[in-house]
């Protein structure tokens, strides 16, 4: 997909910033991760005192950077007291250097977000709303639209980019490069049905083309179609003091097999379409309910995929208490049913209980902690009819057979050189041999079925009872500087086990250095465990993300990245792995990328861009080892 270029107009337009800086907490996965079903219930409660349309989608309490005072506006006497803080760079960037997609090097995947269908699963934080898509060609309209049709108001951007790619497959060896069209269209409607109904519609769909060779496309061969995360219908009613929001949501991309992504062939399309019913309830001036409903349906684009199909039902809940507006504490907690139709994993149950705070510390801090308790069990994998004993025994058996053939042979040939009568004898081997046949195939029939039945499922068999807790920290110490700390330990659903439990830090800062320049530089470790089963597989990953970017004036900017990370694998089972991968245990890597760009905006309307990715992984093995250089000439359009 070309996730990538998309962020890369992004980094175009409005220079870069971390993702980070947003003041989320990390990805996982909405209604198994508590972290990720916060996120969703303070965009409802966003969405509900919104008196215009969301426009870009991005979390409230902007920090926007003015280049003519070279400082962020949008300080705390801007805002209301308690409302997060982001950047208008956060969310142009979206931390593109960090941020793993397919067609670039980049293998910076976040292990606790492998599951994660909704979003993209980096280490950093999506600076979107749940509500709206992860890009828009022009961050800067704010809700204002420029089209009006009837009673509609409209907003179309266009999106074209040209990618050379050296190395698509990200090959160690005879490296396959390519040329690939993007186009992409950014829609952004709303209706005002009536004073408190309006029906809303955001969304970036498109299409990439690989020029050279079709078949090396993630998906869909000729054109592979692209329909953003966070792309969504709804439909907002007030109904007396409750806020209600209809809303189906969908996505086409790729999405990974689990988070050690060097090889091309774990990457798959999938379909993602979440649709449900949210409402908050304000009890009173100081009190107020909000519950979701949210059903979901993840459908692999290609059949060898379909193993990681997944249906789930979830409702989740929060009571929250602001005595005097400011600080709010309050119970959170809910319940998802999950279904893998195809049985590769197990279908389970998920509970997850706690307590949230928040409040704003002085003019320029805000924190947020949330901690609890979760949860799972899971049905037990299907029984093994064929046990290891069985195939052991078929084994011994045939093995049998063969001492017993050779017993024979050399009594015949000793009886042969005797001058004996060796007919008898030769019967006796006759039927041995026979016999030994019969017994290799059943001994193969029975390895053949334990092998199948065991690659039927991921054979993890553990259930989850632990306790959660995640804490981020905003702060915007001056005009100039901004940042934020994350930090945590949570479960959430795993592609290849049954969930992975993981200890994680982010940390963004970004200073806006001199008159039209920022430098910004963050930093992840992640420690992630899988629950079990037979690619099991624990991860530690830790790195670092710098970039600068200055606006040399009204029309041109310039950035350059860097991004170095370092991931450490431990498997759990490695006689497995060793019969699918012979290099292990050693499954280690290093990662180094370096990032140029320039831009220019021919018009207030039109603008146009050219940048330069290099990726350079240094595995333990040397099978693993890849470069990648990518070249990109980007235009957007907004009408």
């Amino acid at each position: 997909m070309r996730n990538f270029s998309r962020n890369f107009l992004r980094l175009l337009e409005v220079g870069t910033f971390l993702a980070v800086m947003n003041g989320t907490v990390a990805h996982a996965q909405y209604g198994a991760s508590p972290s990720q079903t916060s996120l969703f219930f303070d965009d409802l409660r966003n969405r509900s005192i919104q008196t215009a349309p969301a426009g870009a989608g991005v979390r409230g309490g902007e920090a926007e950077y003015d280049y003519d005072r070279g400082v962020y506006t949008g300080t705390s006497e801007d805002r209301d007291m308690g409302e997060r803080m982001t950047s208008a760079q956060a969310r142009a960037a979206q931390r593109e250097m960090g941020q793993p997609t397919v067609r670039s090097g980049s293998a910076a995947f976040a292990a606790r977000s492998a599951g994660d269908y909704t979003n993209y699963s980096g280490q950093y934080s999506a600076p979107n709303t749940f509500f709206a898509p992860t890009y828009v060609s022009d961050p800067y309209l704010q809700g204002r639209r420029n089209l009006r049709l009837g009673g509609v108001n409209v907003g179309f951007g266009l999106y074209g980019g040209v990618e050379y790619n050296d190395n698509v497959t990200r090959a160690h060896e005879d490296p396959q490069s390519d040329i690939i069209g993007t186009l992409m269209l950014n829609i952004d409607a709303n209706y005002q049905v009536t004073k408190n109904n309006r029906l809303t519609l955001t969304t970036a769909i498109g299409v990439d083309h690989y020029f050279n060779h079709p078949d090396l496309s993630p998906y869909g061969n000729d054109l592979v179609l692209n329909v953003l995360p966070g792309s969504a219908l709804a439909f907002d009613m007030k109904i007396g003091p409750v806020f209600v929001v209809l809303y189906d949501r969908v996505s086409v991309r790729p999405a990974v097999r689990n988070e050690f992504a060097l090889s091309s062939n774990q990457i798959f399309g999938v379909f993602q379409n979440d649709a449900g019913m949210a409402a908050m309830w304000a009890i009173n001036s100081d009190l107020s309910l909000s519950i979701n409903y949210m059903h979901s349906n993840a459908i692999a684009m290609e059949d060898q995929f379909a193993i990681f199909d997944r249906n789930t039902d979830s409702v989740h809940g929060t009571l929250a208490w602001s005595p005097d507006h400011t600080w709010t504490l309050g119970l959170e907690g809910g319940v998802t049913f999950t279904t893998y139709p195809e049985g590769f994993n197990n279908d389970g149950t998920l509970l997850n209980a706690g307590l949230f705070f928040s409040t704003p510390i002085g003019n320029s801090t805000f924190l947020r902690i949330g901690a609890g308790y979760q949860s799972f069990s899971f049905d037990a994998p299907p029984e093994i009819k064929v046990s290891e004993s069985d195939v052991l025994a078929a084994d011994r058996t045939v093995t049998q057979y063969g001492n017993l053939i050779a017993n024979l042979t050399q009594r015949r040939d000793d009886l042969a050189r005797s001058g004996g009568d060796t007919t008898s004898l030769d019967r006796q081997i006759e039927k041995a041999v026979a016999d030994q046949v019969t017994a290799q195939t059943i001994a193969g029939q029975r390895r053949t079925s334990r092998e199948n039945a065991l690659n039927a499922n991921t054979q993890d068999a553990n259930d989850l009872d632990d306790y959660y807790y995640n804490v981020t920290v905003s702060n915007q110490l001056n005009a100039r500087v901004s940042q934020v700390l994350s930090f945590g330990h949570e479960s959430s659903l795993n592609n290849i086990s049954n969930f992975i439990t993981a200890d994680y830090v982010t940390y963004g800062v970004g200073y806006a250095a001199w008159r039209g320049g920022i430098v910004s530089a963050s930093g992840y470790f992640e420690d992630a465990k899988m629950s079990g089963g037979r690619q099991a597989e624990d991860l530690t990953q830790y790195g670092m993300d710098v970039y600068v970017s200055h606006q040399l004036n009204s029309r041109i900017r310039l950035g350059a990245g860097y991004h170095w990370g370092q991931t450490d694998s431990s498997v759990q089972n490695i006689e497995y792995w060793r019969s699918i991968d012979p290099s292990l245990p050693s499954r280690d890597f290093t990662q180094q990328a370096f990032s140029f760009d320039i831009s220019y905006a021919l018009s207030r309307k039109f603008n146009i861009g050219l940048g330069y990715r290099y990726f350079m992984t240094d595995a333990d093995s040397d099978l693993n080892d890849f470069d990648q250089s990518r070249i990109i000439f980007a235009g957007t359009y907004n009408f």
